[in-house]
């Protein structure tokens, strides 16, 4: 088996979420937090036919990396993998899936007050002021004027703030303000269909790519005030 590049970026991602990963049998890789704030689930174009953990998967994408064109085989006792490339190989062991943090379950996202695009682009913006202005809220605060994503420190009244208004968006009436952490947008490049709830829960799905994200919002955000 060899894992296409499309794969090794998700699992690069993946490994920013959580270092240690739980491969199960089938096509689709899971990963979560350890604070259980973000998870993480991608359709691959492997089918794996056992299910093993990863301790270390910065590691082994590393060990993977030594090589140009790597071929992997999982043990016939599952303990381990060969990957390997003409001459050269390394036999890496697996860790016992018991022992690491990965979803029990998939999550059911609840009933949603609000759904919009973010591009890449706008992404990409948001990342930029927050590191020029030195801020980590990112909230996705709605008026009767309309929604908007506004980098601030929403604990500093006088806080400078970075503002894109946004189009397309479905939402009710009530006014909003749901705060994220931008340390925890940690997510593949691409334009992502978001829906949020008030139940301070968010879901982000990538329109470029078969990957998805549920992550949750801070506890100050409000709905209805």
């Amino acid at each position: 088996m060899k894992l296409s590049s499309e794969t090794n970026n998700i699992l690069k991602n993946f490994a920013a979420i959580n270092s240690n990963i739980v491969i199960n049998v089938g096509n689709e890789i899971k990963t979560i937090a350890e604070a259980k704030n973000i998870l993480g689930k991608a359709t691959v174009n492997e089918t794996f036919d056992t299910s093993f953990g990863i301790y270390d998967l910065n590691e082994f994408l590393g060990v993977a990396g030594m090589f140009d064109d790597p071929e992997l085989k999982i043990a016939d006792d599952s303990l381990s993998i060969k990957i390997s490339q003409d001459r050269r190989a390394v036999k890496y062991f697996f860790s016992d899936p018991s022992i690491l943090t990965s979803p029990s379950k998939d999550i059911s996202m609840p009933s949603t007050e609000v759904t919009f695009t973010l591009t890449q682009d706008d992404m990409a913006a948001l990342r930029r002021a927050s590191s020029t202005l030195g801020v980590t809220d990112i909230v996705v605060e709605g008026t009767s004027d309309g929604v908007a994503l506004v980098v601030t420190d929403v604990k500093d009244a006088t806080s400078n703030e970075f503002r894109i208004d946004l189009d397309n968006v479905t939402r009710g009436d009530d006014n909003f303000k749901f705060v994220f952490n931008i340390g925890n947008f940690k997510f593949v490049s691409g334009d992502y269909e978001v829906s949020i709830s008030s139940k301070l829960l968010s879901h982000f799905k990538n329109l470029n790519a078969p990957v998805e994200y549920w992550v949750a919002l801070e506890k100050n955000s409000t709905y209805g005030e």
